[in-house]
């Protein structure tokens, strides 16, 4: 039986953030080789679209930090993504892909996000953000 993973850091809303994004699934990868590919790959694309996300829409003036906590154990993968940005006020419910004549550099990601995972939400906090993603088995 491989054992559960969890890990987690807590860093400055940057480019670095996103490298260490990858450095933990890779460390996933390496842990949890029952994991198949192709799912991880999904799950790591969703979470550092989220981490993307709250690092071009954070607090203007200040520096907002990011925390990711992943685990996987037999029941699936799971990650919380916590901000310090503003409280975002989103509706994930009426997310879609836009139409393929209105692609421009951004616009999907929430929509993305939600394709590639079996749960996406999102939690307002008094002084931030909490996103939740889920992926079975």
């Amino acid at each position: 039986m491989t054992d559960a993973f969890r890990e987690a850091f807590l860093a400055p809303a940057d480019a670095e953030a996103i490298e260490r994004v990858h450095a933990l699934f890779e460390e996933l990868a390496e842990r949890r080789p029952d994991l198949p590919a192709e799912r991880r790959g999904a799950f790591e694309l969703a979470v550092v679209e989220v981490v993307t996300n709250v690092i071009q829409h954070g607090r203007e003036g200040t520096r907002t930090r990011v925390e990711l906590e992943v685990g996987h154990t037999p029941d699936g993968i799971r990650a919380v993504v916590t901000d310090d940005a503003e409280p975002a006020d989103i509706d994930l419910t009426s997310t879609a892909m836009p139409d393929p004549e209105d692609f421009g550099e951004s616009g999907r990601g929430l929509a993305l996000i939600a394709l590639l995972v079996d749960e996406f939400t999102h939690e307002p906090l008094p002084h931030g953000n909490r996103w939740t993603l889920a992926s079975g088995g």
